[in-house]
């Protein structure tokens, strides 16, 4: 189905006998994270230049169907993965394939800069409470200092400038 969905490269699924992986390196595969999860599995400090260039490879290679905006995002405009993520904040589908796609689309704006692509990928990351998940650190991660805490190194800057 998610095939059909999506405009990803067909993958086999099937495992020829003698090119079956070993216990052990199956043990190591599973604790690796697919790159359509990063957004909601690593904090915004795990990302070297491995999980960047896995990101960017999985962007170029895909595109969601019925998704709009996704050339311009793809193009550089932060505004536009914004847009394509608010769209699809909804609840129900909150662990779909195209869901995780355009949210990696945001994350890949969000690790350039884009203060916007942070706020709103800590607001989706705060949404997945409702399945069940605790992420807080992982929301914390993203989000931008508040307001009140912007204020407060703002008037220590200034009392020790005084000082």
């Amino acid at each position: 189905m998610a095939n059909a969905i999506l405009a990803f490269p067909r993958q086999s699924a099937r495992i020829e006998p003698d090119t079956a992986p070993s216990r052990r390196q199956t043990a190591a595969n599973d604790t690796a994270i697919p790159t359509h999860e990063f957004w909601r599995r690593l904090p915004a400090r795990a990302f070297g230049e491995a999980e960047r260039s896995a990101l960017q490879v999985l962007l170029a290679a895909t595109r969601p169907f019925g998704v709009d905006h996704w050339r311009e995002a793809l193009a550089g405009d932060d505004a536009a993965a914004v847009a394509m993520a608010l769209k699809l904040c909804g609840v129900d589908v909150l662990d779909t394939w195209r869901h995780d796609l355009v949210l990696s689309m945001l994350l890949w704006h969000a690790l350039n800069g884009s203060a916007a692509a942070k706020t709103t990928l800590a607001f989706t990351l705060d949404r997945r409470r409702y399945l069940g998940e605790d992420v807080d650190a992982l929301t914390r991660s993203w989000r931008g200092p508040s307001r009140a805490e912007i204020r407060r190194a703002g008037l220590q800057a200034l009392v020790e400038a005084l000082s």
